[in-house]
């Protein structure tokens, strides 16, 4: 099966985040499996226009603001027809696939939905527009009836709410490939010990975890 995967970055681009390493993942092993896999994404300084990593190719097109426009324009002069699967992600803005993709299967992919996180990343007014814009377009695409997959339960439950129909909804294991630590000498705090690990951005809110642990220490010291 030939696999066209829209998606606003890849792994290698220095904002990418848990998302890119999950799709990536899922290609690596759809590779694998004897499927081809073409990712559209948006281009970064000193990113390569064209690569091929673990058997999946990236296209890097556009910047943060031109890529939608730039994926549809190289998806009409280079991908017309090619693809047996279309897997759209939604990662705040939508490519609208449905509007210019025909007799092709599509999925809709979302790791999660904007809303607030519209406040945290971008600037006035944008935020507001991306905040107010985002349940209309939910809507409009929720009528197209596809198959849709979210990593977690709760993005399927916002899903619902904005008019996706829960029978169309799977949500899907997250899985990443390490290399198992056989000798693991460490010495454990003997009071329990909590750890916080991810990126230090303003979106993903890392006062409410200082907060949380100030918090916690109320009730274990």
């Amino acid at each position: 099966m030939k696999i066209l995967w829209f998606t606003w970055k890849d792994r290698k681009n220095p904002l990418s985040g848990g998302a890119e390493v999950i799709n990536e993942e899922l290609a690596k092993r759809l590779v694998k499996e004897g499927h081809e896999v073409i990712f559209l994404v948006r281009g970064f300084e000193g990113g390569q226009k064209e690569e091929v990593i673990d058997g999946y190719k990236i296209v890097r097109v556009g910047g943060q603001f031109t890529l939608y426009w730039r994926a549809y324009k190289y998806y009409k002069k280079n991908l017309q027809g090619w693809a047996d699967l279309v897997i759209e992600e939604i990662n705040t803005i939508p490519f609208f696939t449905h509007s210019y993709i025909k007799n092709t299967k599509i999925v809709y992919l979302f790791p999660q939905l904007a809303r607030e996180i519209w406040f945290y990343q971008m600037s006035f007014p944008l935020n507001i527009i991306g905040y107010f814009l985002e349940p209309m377009y939910l809507w409009i695409m929720a009528r197209n009836n596809f198959l849709v997959l979210a990593i977690s339960e709760s993005t399927r439950i916002d899903l619902i709410r904005y008019g996706f129909k829960k029978e169309k909804i799977e949500v899907f294991p997250m899985g990443i490939e390490i290399e198992s630590i056989l000798n693991l000498d460490i010495q454990k705090y003997e009071n329990p010990t909590v750890l916080s690990l991810g990126a230090i951005r303003e979106m993903k809110r890392p006062d409410h975890q200082i907060k949380a642990f100030e918090l916690a220490k109320k009730h274990i010291p």
